[in-house]
C-alpha cells in the first residue's frame, strides 16, 4: 500500500481533477473510490479518515446541515483545532490523534480550546486510548474521549463535561471576521464604534468584553455557524460517505456543487 498515494488521492484538489477529467466514468470511478477507502480504513486511518467519519456521524447523522456547521483547522491561540461541530448557538471542539500522532502538545492544544469552548474531546484509535485516558486523568477530567473502532463507528468512552471557567472574552471574538463582530456588537450595543478603521477591532473588542462569557460564546458561535452555507448544501448527502467532507469543506457554490453531483449521477 502506498501511504503517500493515498494522502495525495484524498484532497479536494485530486478527487475534482478526477471528476472533471476528460473520459470521467463514475461507475469507475466509484469503484476506485471505494477499494481506496477500504484501504485508509483498514491500515492507514489519517487525519482525513477521522474527520470524515466525523462530518458523518455528526452532521450528516446527527444534526442537520441546514442548522449545524462543520469547521476545521481554525486557529484558537498557538493551536489549530481539528474539528469543531457547531448546532445553532452550541459549540464542541474535536482533538483528533491518530496512530500516526504524538501527544507531545496535547495539554497545550486543550489548554487553547478551553478558552473558546466548553466542551472538548479528543478522538483516537482503540490502540491510543489507555494512554490518552491516564494523560487525561491527571490533566484535565472534564476532557472527553471518543474511540474510532475497527468497524468505523465512534465510540464515546468517557462523555465531555462542561467546563467555562477558562472561556476568554479575547479569544472568542478573534475568531470573527470584521463582518461577524461588526453586526455583533451593532445588535448588542446598537451602534458601531465611530473610530478610524485601524482601531475599530480594539474598541469593538472592548464593548465585546462587556458582554457576559456564556452570551458572547453563544454569540460567536452562532456567527461561525452561518458560514459560506450554500443553498444546495442538502445535495452532500447524496455523495458517497468516503467524499462528503472533502466536497463539504470545498466550500464550492451552488454552480459548483450541482456540476460535480451531476457529473457523478450521469
Amino acid at each position: 500500500m502506498d501511504r503517500n498515494y493515498l494522502n495525495r488521492y484524498f484532497t479536494k484538489k485530486s478527487i475534482l481533477n478526477i471528476i472533471f477529467s476528460e473520459g470521467f466514468i463514475s461507475n469507475l470511478f466509484f469503484e476506485e473510490l471505494e477499494y481506496n477507502y477500504n484501504l485508509l480504513s483498514q491500515d492507514y486511518r489519517n487525519e482525513f479518515f477521522y474527520k470524515n467519519i466525523l462530518f458523518n456521524k455528526y452532521i450528516i447523522g446527527r444534526y442537520s446541515l441546514k442548522t449545524s456547521t462543520a469547521l476545521s483547522e481554525i486557529v484558537i491561540e498557538n493551536s489549530k483545532a481539528d474539528f469543531i461541530v457547531l448546532n445553532h448557538s452550541t459549540g464542541v471542539v474535536f482533538e483528533i490523534k491518530t496512530d500516526l500522532d504524538n501527544f507531545d502538545r496535547l495539554m497545550y492544544q486543550l489548554d487553547d480550546y478551553y478558552k473558546v469552548f466548553s466542551l472538548v474531546n479528543v478522538v483516537t484509535s482503540e490502540k491510543n486510548y489507555y494512554p490518552v485516558y491516564k494523560l487525561l486523568k491527571e490533566m484535565n477530567p472534564n476532557v472527553g474521549i471518543i474511540v474510532l473502532t475497527t468497524n468505523q463507528r465512534l465510540s464515546v468512552r468517557k462523555a465531555a463535561i462542561s467546563d467555562n471557567r477558562s472561556l476568554c472574552h479575547e479569544s472568542l471574538f478573534k475568531l470573527l471576521r470584521k463582518s461577524e463582530y461588526e453586526k455583533i456588537i451593532k445588535t448588542r450595543f446598537k451602534m458601531v464604534p465611530d473610530v478610524k478603521p485601524v482601531h475599530l477591532f480594539k474598541s469593538s473588542l472592548e464593548l465585546f468584553k462587556q458582554i457576559p462569557i456564556l452570551e458572547a460564546q453563544e454569540l460567536v458561535f452562532t456567527e461561525l455557524n452561518k458560514r459560506e452555507k450554500s443553498g444546495k448544501i442538502g445535495v452532500i448527502k447524496e455523495f458517497p460517505e468516503s467524499i462528503r467532507w472533502l466536497i463539504y469543506s470545498g466550500r464550492y457554490d451552488d454552480k459548483t456543487l450541482l456540476s460535480i453531483y451531476e457529473k457523478l449521477n450521469q
